[in-house]
């Protein structure tokens, strides 16, 4: 099961997908072709490390939003915020 998991988009998380999370990106961020696989890294990061103590699931997304807006910084990639158009 944890072999397949990054690869299938879900994480230990109430239930974290890689889809969702990318919906709730596109809802501030322009689409990009590299954003599916940096979502996928920051969901998979969050869902190592985030402890759950409500139904935080919205707030999971936006730390897997985050880290996907800080990997693209690195990686010299622009993401445009759907407010900047």
């Amino acid at each position: 099961m944890l072999d397949c998991r990054d690869p299938a988009g879900w994480h230990p998380l109430l239930v974290l997908t890689v889809e969702d999370t990318l919906d709730q990106a596109r809802e501030e961020i322009a689409d990009h072709p590299e954003l599916p696989r940096l979502i996928a890294d920051g969901c998979a990061r969050v869902g190592d490390k985030w402890e759950s103590y409500n139904d935080e699931l919205w707030e999971a997304r936006r730390w897997a939003i985050g880290l996907a807006k800080e990997y693209a910084a690195d990686e010299g990639i622009t993401l445009v915020a759907l407010d900047d158009h």
